[in-house]
């Protein structure tokens, strides 16, 4: 007689959310005796979604409010001196001589500025936004500092402020892309993915090679499935920087969201071949080989990532996934543990190890994990089926049948359900129940061709033969290799 079902897998976990967009800031340099220049500086937060401009000022002696003529010109040098360093990434030390200038002259605009700038860069965002607005007390009409200071409450989540902000600083200087940009980041931050697209293409417009814009915008595009323009987008922008690593990864994923795997493997394997210590594109390349059906290639990606990332839970899921497609179920088993060593309220892992447990007919093992799952997410329905098949295997019918019939109760048109809760009933003898549950089985699912042929066992104990071939009959018809038993 065919018993339950053994309860299906949950699919591999998803690939992360979209990469980090460049790590690399362009910051620009304002001087009274210069055009503006960039220079790629480092971002505070590898994690930020976006990737803004970031300006800062470079004072002379020209440019300042006269108080003493020696103080304002030791504040000046103090300052520029900061600025080399902040430029050589010795923030904290910028930060230090930036305020024995303002010891000097409390009063320099610059300065604050660029204070603020420096202390955003460490993440302390409220003294920065404070600078910023001490700053603008003395100069108004900085559209530098205005747009900083969107950069700053950026970074607070405080996103209505800074496109007002945003909106100061173009309303001073309309030419200004990098404001574009930033405010477009703020907007689909809030929401106005939209109106983000609309100011991404501002920023490119007045400069078309805006590579952080541009691959803003296509990440924006992307997250609105217009992904055909998200990858000549970003095409665009790895033309311009071709070994801009975070672009091509977020490349890579916008091929996978338009289903182009093939392409979106190549631009993995291209990163890792350039970055071998990139987890996360190990990570994503193991994930897209796992859906191609490489498991041994999608297996070595994950250790790989994990090797260079070991808190990973789902790279251990997921290669736990791999090595229970592959049936090495004690692999299996020893990776879950180990997820859920880093995440142990992760439903699908605890429901994935029951399942390999099940597999290793270790049904006492796999009760707990299917309860645990349950505990985590109650409205599981595979984990409350696989509880109900873990309790009929271990031989506690009674605990399988409540189990099947608190499940039923909240999702009466359940084949599988209304199948397994039959079993049970057939192996506690109870035939006229039991045919009653396979017939409602039928019934939601008339196909169902395990359900016609174990109903026909069942007929045959309530010595109803004639029914009992029909049935036999017509399991054979829908699945040609159940055969009546001889």
């Amino acid at each position: 007689m065919a018993l339950g079902n053994e309860p299906a897998k949950v699919p591999f976990n998803p690939s992360r959310p979209r990469r980090l967009i460049a790590t690399v800031a362009k910051l620009e340099i304002c001087s009274t005796h210069s055009k503006q220049k960039t220079l790629h500086f480092s971002n505070r937060n590898k994690n930020s979604l976006f990737e803004f401009t970031l300006l800062f000022l470079f004072a002379l002696p020209s440019a300042l409010h006269a108080q003493s003529a020696t103080a304002n010109n030791a504040a000046v040098e103090i300052n520029n001196r900061g600025l080399a360093l902040y430029q050589s990434g010795k923030v904290d030390e910028a930060i230090i001589l930036y305020r024995k200038a303002l010891a000097l002259n409390p009063d320099f605009p610059e300065a604050l500025s660029n204070l603020g700038l420096a202390l955003d860069s460490k993440g302390q965002d409220d003294e920065a936004v404070a600078d910023f607005n001490q700053a603008l007390k003395f100069k108004p009409t900085d559209s530098i500092t205005e747009s900083n200071l969107g950069l700053a409450l950026y970074h607070q989540k405080k996103y209505d402020d800074a496109i007002a902000a945003y909106q100061k600083a173009l309303a001073m200087r309309p030419d200004l892309p990098q404001a574009y940009n930033g405010m477009a980041a703020a907007l689909q931050a809030s929401g106005r993915t939209d109106e983000a697209i609309v100011a991404y293409r501002k920023a490119i417009a007045l400069q078309p090679k805006y590579v952080d814009a541009m691959n803003n915008l296509a990440a924006a595009l992307d997250s609105r499935q217009q992904s055909d323009e998200a990858i000549r987008t970003y095409q665009q922008a790895l033309a311009l920087s071709p070994n801009a690593q975070d672009i091509r990864a977020n490349y890579a994923t916008a091929l996978r969201h338009a289903g182009r795997n093939d392409e979106a493997i190549a631009a993995y394997r291209e990163i890792v071949s350039k970055h071998p210590d990139d987890a996360h594109a190990w990570f994503d390349l193991g994930h897209l080989l796992y859906k191609a059906g490489h498991l041994d290639e999608s297996i070595s990606s994950l250790q790989k990532s994990l090797a260079l990332d070991p808190k990973q839970s789902e790279a251990e899921f997921n290669l736990a996934r791999a090595y229970q497609d592959q049936q090495k179920f004690p692999d299996a088993i020893a990776e879950y543990q180990k997820g859920l060593a880093l995440k142990p309220d992760d439903a699908h892992a605890h429901y994935n190890l029951g399942n390999a447990y099940l597999s290793q007919k270790e049904p006492g093992s796999a009760i707990p994990q299917f309860r645990r799952a349950l505990d985590v997410q109650p409205d599981f329905p595979e984990a409350s089926i696989a509880l109900g098949v873990a309790l009929m295997q271990s031989g506690d019918l009674d605990g399988a049948q409540t189990a099947f019939e608190k499940f039923i109760a909240r999702k009466p048109d359940d084949a599988d359900a209304r199948f397994n809760l039959a079993n049970v009933l057939f192996s506690k003898a109870q035939y006229i129940p039991a045919a009653e549950s396979y017939r409602e089985a039928i019934r939601i699912r008339p196909e169902f061709a395990h359900a016609h042929y174990n109903l026909a066992i069942t007929l045959q104990h309530l010595k109803n033969n004639k029914a009992a071939q029909h049935e036999f009959d017509e399991a054979h018809r829908l699945d040609p290799t159940l055969e009546p038993p001889k």
